[in-house]
């Protein structure tokens, strides 16, 4: 009797191993990746910069980049300049959102600072986030669909939307179970297609509803900076340029030129631009 109980208690504990063995692998992301061979990219030239994050691309297909002198420059669909920013003070601009060209969004992390530009690239609007009495350190923010921004405040683990006309937050949300607290490194934060994306280099791309709501997480790790097109996400590691569908969940890469160790990528429907530490390869793309 006590070897049939034993035998039991056995038979249910490798079963509830198994069950949650099956759990574990389901709840991990799988995608099917395949190489892209269809796409060409031919070079023609090149640009110093001092930044190979603070780069965004708008609907139009402009790009917009930092020179030598962290002046930003905007650049056409052909990857020609045709409007500069030069700030009036040598704050560091960390990031810049770019996607609507009549409100460009710049963010100063050095000085807590949100700035606005115009299409000509001439400041509307700048507010620095003590004026709105937002304490902690922001380490990551993004211009709103609805004209708010989201931040990322590393000193007590919120993702807040704030209103300037409020100016307060109307959405926080508490990272204390999603992100790991030893180990983030917070890098990028954009909102697209109503959706926020929160990249941490070490944890990989959380991914948020627009009211602040955690949704899931892109095992995407050791990534500074991540684009999007169409309805894909894109980024570069190890010499490779990613693309991942957001719906399909299905995973394209290119390979990239071997010469030179390139970090980030813009891509518009007819150029990619590469990124060095210091220098813009710009190639044009074709299939």
């Amino acid at each position: 009797m006590a070897k049939t109980l034993n035998w039991s208690i056995l038979k249910n504990r490798l079963y509830l191993s198994v069950l949650y063995l099956l759990l574990f692998v389901l709840a991990i992301p799988v995608f099917a990746q395949q190489q892209d061979s269809t796409v060409l990219l031919t070079f023609s030239h090149s640009l110093p910069i001092s930044s190979p994050t603070a780069i965004s691309v708008d609907r139009k297909g402009n790009a917009y980049l930092m020179d030598p002198s962290r002046n930003l420059f905007m650049l056409d669909s052909l990857g020609i300049p045709i409007n500069t920013f030069s700030p009036p003070s040598r704050g560091r601009i960390s990031a810049v959102e770019a996607w609507n060209p009549m409100k460009l969004f710049l963010f100063y992390e050095d000085r807590q600072e949100l700035m606005l530009l115009d299409r000509f690239m001439r400041p509307i609007a700048n507010t620095r986030l003590s004026d709105l009495g937002y304490m902690g350190n922001v380490q990551a923010a993004t211009l709103t669909s609805d004209d708010s921004f989201w931040l990322f405040n590393e000193s007590d683990f919120t993702l807040s939307k704030i209103d300037l006309r409020y100016q307060k937050p109307i959405i926080e949300t508490s990272l204390d179970l999603i992100l790991d607290k030893a180990r983030f490194d917070v890098r990028f934060m954009r909102e697209y297609q109503n959706m926020v994306y929160l990249l941490d280099y070490n944890g990989g791309v959380y991914v948020f509803d627009n009211l602040g709501n955690y949704k899931k997480k892109l095992p995407f790790t050791g990534l500074s900076y991540i684009g999007f097109s169409g309805n894909e996400l894109y980024f570069v590691k190890d010499q490779q340029l990613h693309f991942f569908d957001l719906y399909q969940m299905r995973e394209r890469i290119i390979s990239l030129p071997t010469d030179k160790p390139y970090l980030t990528a813009l891509v518009n429907s007819g150029l990619v631009y590469l990124f060095t530490k210091d220098q813009a390869d710009v190639y044009r793309l074709s299939r």
